[in-house]
């Protein structure tokens, strides 16, 4: 069986709260960090969304 997508949010976000706790930067520095990994993120889930809906579409196209 899979992990629930909820199990899987809340064990990544301790994981990273515990490694940012213990990292020993300032936290202007992982501020700075964490943007940038936001930023990637949210890039990447625009790709899959977009690359979801021309399969989709594509899908309802062959459907018709």
């Amino acid at each position: 069986m899979d992990k629930p997508i909820t199990v899987a949010r809340e064990e990544f976000i301790e994981a990273l709260v515990k490694l940012v706790n213990e990292s020993g930067l300032p936290m202007f520095a992982v501020e700075d960090v964490l943007k940038n990994v936001a930023a990637e993120a949210k890039a990447a889930a625009q790709q899959q969304y977009e690359a979801d809906k021309k399969r989709y579409e594509a899908a309802e196209k062959e459907a018709e």
